[in-house]
């Protein structure tokens, strides 16, 4: 029985060291103000002028915040890192371009549309 080279490398994947989690909390709490600011510009923008797509776009942001505060008690209880899926270790790459990210690339959900990870509000709540 071989091990394929995707296994092998998800078996090789490291703890996170201390300097790691240091910066992936800083970077979770970057994006907790972040979709903060955004969560009350859109709330004004929505009670002036109460849009569906605003009422949409609002309510992306919110879910995409309880996936940023969820990640941080993740860390704090010590099971950040491991996914959701499988329970192996999600590399440091993968959690430094997706700080939120619950799941390794073998085991990452397809994104269904207007999920938080698939939205694009970034773009539009800056607007």
């Amino acid at each position: 029985m071989s091990i394929s080279p995707d296994a092998a490398a998800i078996a090789a994947v490291q703890p996170l060291t201390g300097a790691q989690r240091v910066m992936l909390r800083d970077l979770l709490n970057d994006l907790w103000r972040h979709h903060v600011e955004d969560i009350t510009r859109l709330a004004v923008r929505f009670h002036a002028n109460e849009d569906d797509g605003l009422a949409r776009d609002l309510a992306k942001v919110r879910r995409m915040l309880v996936d940023v505060e969820s990640a941080l008690d993740r860390l704090d209880s010590r099971s950040y890192g491991s996914c959701d899926g499988c329970d192996r270790r999600i590399p440091f790459e993968q959690l430094e371009a997706e700080p939120a990210g619950r799941y390794c690339r073998a085991c990452q959900p397809l994104p269904s549309i207007g999920s938080a990870t698939n939205t694009g509000i970034s773009r539009s709540v800056r607007s």
